[in-house]
């Protein structure tokens, strides 16, 4: 990973349609690689086919018809899997990368490199939903133990290209300023052939995979950039009217998932020009926590020096913030300027993961 962070730059190049000057094409394609984006590259491919050495250009053809191939069987297992549950009166709600699976045009499947569908019921129906499951030759992988607030579990089969991840209740919907109940609103019936499921609206979905990327990954506190996720955010709010931010930001529940999402939304700014709307302010915190992200995936040995400013917003974190633990297995009390010792190791373990996707 550090032989190709100076690529960073001209490969966020590439995905805007640049030719990098003088590009060292190993470094780039080999983070392209690492962050489980290179499928993504063949719309660069596609309108700068002169400017790229065949070899590259063939590499990158390579994976994206391959993902083609995949993602197509992706979208059926998906299908098959939705129409057991309707079978069991449930509709499911589609998030991440099984939302835009179902909802993208067929043309941009193919960008998107992905390891599981996530599939999101009641809590009142997870047994049925288990058992519909099965019926259609699933067994489950693994599952949340004990210890977790929300139940969920991975299903396999053989055959399959991917796991069904099927979750309990709405993901992170305590960082949402809305009850779950109230989030209804803001999600859609999709067909899926014979199947229905449920999407989140473009808003809604832009704020499940920040939340997933700043909190259930903990990249908020150790300054991690999931570039694939990234992407996708690009491809909600880049057209023009997908996103509306005046409804994006009331459903924020705190000061901590406002800056949280406003690292996001910067870093798109910053790494895809996104525009930045006039009425919103660029503060101070997220502006830090960019910096402080750019600066650790471009030399990644500062990430354990400049792991103290994830703590920029830990007395936001018990002040006002949803009391979700920075560890899965320790509890912070919730009046602390610093954190447990537990808390700091379990954060240095995690920086020194080798995490694919994140840089």
């Amino acid at each position: 990973m550090t032989s190709h962070s100076s690529a960073l730059l001209p490969l966020c190049g590439c995905f805007r349609g640049e030719v990098p000057s003088r590009p060292d094409w190993t470094r780039l394609i080999g983070l392209a690689n690492h962050t489980l984006t290179t499928p993504s590259l063949i719309e660069f491919v596609t309108a700068q086919r002169t400017s790229i050495p065949d070899a590259v250009a063939a590499y990158i053809q390579e994976l994206h018809d391959r993902n083609v191939v995949r993602n197509d069987r992706l979208r059926t297992q998906l299908e098959e899997a939705v129409l057991a549950l309707n079978r069991c009166g449930i509709t499911p709600l589609l998030i991440k990368g099984a939302a835009m699976l179902a909802s993208v045009p067929p043309s941009k499947r193919a960008l998107r490199l992905m390891s599981d569908l996530d599939l999101v019921v009641r809590p009142d129906q997870i047994d049925v939903a288990v058992d519909g499951l099965k019926a259609i030759g699933y067994s489950i992988d693994c599952q949340a133990d004990g210890r977790q607030k929300r139940w969920s579990a991975d299903f396999k089969r053989p055959h399959d290209v991917g796991m069904i991840d099927l979750q309990q209740g709405f993901p992170g919907y305590a960082f949402f300023k809305q009850r779950p109940a109230d989030l209804s609103a803001h999600l859609q019936p999709i067909r899926l052939g014979a199947a229905e499921a449920l999407v989140p609206s473009p808003e809604l979905q832009a704020l499940v995979l920040m939340v997933h990327d700043q909190f259930q990954d903990y990249d908020y506190w150790t300054g991690s950039i999931d570039l694939r996720h990234l992407l996708d955010l690009r491809m909600l709010i880049a057209p023009p009217e997908s996103i509306r931010w005046d409804l994006l930001m009331p459903m924020i529940s705190d000061p901590l998932t406002r800056n949280a999402v406003d690292t996001q939304l910067l870093m798109l700014t910053s790494l895809f020009n996104i525009e930045w709307p006039d009425h919103y302010p660029k503060r101070l915190v997220p502006r830090l926590q960019v910096w402080r992200q750019l600066l650790q995936a471009y030399i990644p040995a500062l990430r354990y020096l400049l792991l103290p400013m994830g703590l920029l917003d830990y007395r936001s974190h018990h002040r006002g913030a949803p009391q979700q633990s920075l560890s899965p297995t320790v509890a912070p009390p919730r009046k602390r300027w610093f954190p447990k010792l537990a808390t700091l190791q379990f954060l240095i373990m995690l920086s020194r993961q080798y995490r694919p996707g994140k840089l």
